[in-house]
């Protein structure tokens, strides 16, 4: 076995911020699935297994109440929440016991290292709590880093921003090939190379994208990278900036975002969005007793009548229609 394959497996074995409820899986298969949704499956079973792995780390042993304040947090290693995971979250750490206590690794002149359950401390924090239920297990130095950043990338809600941060961090320090990192992750290269295109987006739009990881997709990105590479690098910019702006609107007002992924790519292109077409009205019927007298139709900015006896004068109701329009015009024009 070589020895990315022995990484990859290593790091199918344990997620390190499992803060989900537990749903262990049957075991992923051993030779990765060359098709879309046969890959799809492949990391989601890795990532049930790697829920049961972690399950069994935190049963194993005696957890002990550990201060916060001994607990020492690796930047990078928190998987980010939405908004609403955040708070449900909160919500039933606040009035249930911690089932599953958070794993550290053991104990240093500095304190213990977080391996485990950042989400939790940090709620922990939040609520004015001063201990958590921690469990301590030694895991081999050279390996924490890996299965970190693996777990990681195989939990589903993981932004792809996120990931894209994960595989160039992951690149960088391996000097990896698109293909020694899909062997070791088990994702095609096709997809590792969309997700590397967040790479060349403007720096402006990365800052943007740093505060707000959920705004936009590996796909999109993709088609904002080929804007940004034709020279329409601001138009790009301001995309990103109006999907960020529409996200916290549009979480504040619990409304979906009207400023969409499309549109931002249609913004970056200099192309104006296809405006939404009005819901037309239904056709409003007069009667006259039980008798319909007639039909009146909107199309646009035009409004059609149909008298339903064809002896009725439509010339005189103009001219009562004329009438009260100029009626309603002065109306109008005493309220400015």
């Amino acid at each position: 076995m070589s020895i990315s394959k022995d990484q990859a497996n290593k790091a199918a074995s344990v997620n390190l911020d499992d803060d989900e409820p537990f749903r262990p899986g049957a075991p992923a298969a051993a030779r990765p699935p060359r098709t879309a949704p046969g890959q799809l499956m492949d990391l989601q079973g890795k990532y049930r297994d790697a829920q049961a792995a972690i399950e069994r780390l935190e049963k194993g042993g005696n957890a002990m109440e550990l201060p916060l304040s001994r607990i020492i947090r690796v930047p990078g290693r928190q998987r980010p929440l939405t908004a609403d995971e955040r708070a449900e979250l909160k919500v039933n750490l606040d009035v249930n016991p911690l089932i599953h206590p958070v794993v550290v690794l053991p104990e240093t002149e500095d304190g213990y290292e977080l391996f485990s359950g950042y989400n939790r401390v940090e709620l922990y924090e939040e609520l004015g709590r001063s201990t958590i239920l921690a469990v301590v297990r030694d895991v081999p130095a050279d390996r924490v880093e890996v299965l970190a950043f693996y777990a990681n990338l195989l939990a589903p809600s993981l932004p792809d921003f996120k990931k894209y941060e994960g595989l160039k961090a992951r690149q960088v320090e391996t000097g990896f090939t698109l293909g020694q990192l899909s062997e070791e992750s088990g994702m095609s290269t096709s997809s590792i190379s969309r997700l590397l295109k967040f790479e060349t987006l403007p720096h402006e739009a990365i800052q943007v994208l740093e505060k707000n990881p959920f705004i936009l997709g590996a796909t999109a990105a993709e088609n904002l990278a080929k804007a940004t590479e034709a020279g329409r690098g601001n138009l790009v910019i301001e995309a990103v900036i109006k999907l960020a702006e529409a996200r916290l609107l549009n979480t504040a007002n619990n409304k979906t975002p009207r400023f969409t992924e499309d549109n931002a790519v249609a913004h970056a292109n200099g192309v104006k969005p296809a405006a939404a077409k009005a819901t037309p009205l239904p056709p409003m019927v007069v009667k006259q007793g039980k008798s319909h007298f007639a039909k009146l139709v909107v199309r646009g900015d035009q409004v059609t009548i149909k008298f339903s006896n064809a002896t009725t004068s439509a010339g005189e109701w103009a001219g009562k229609f004329e009438s009260f329009m100029k009626s309603e015009l002065v109306k109008m024009s005493e309220l400015d």
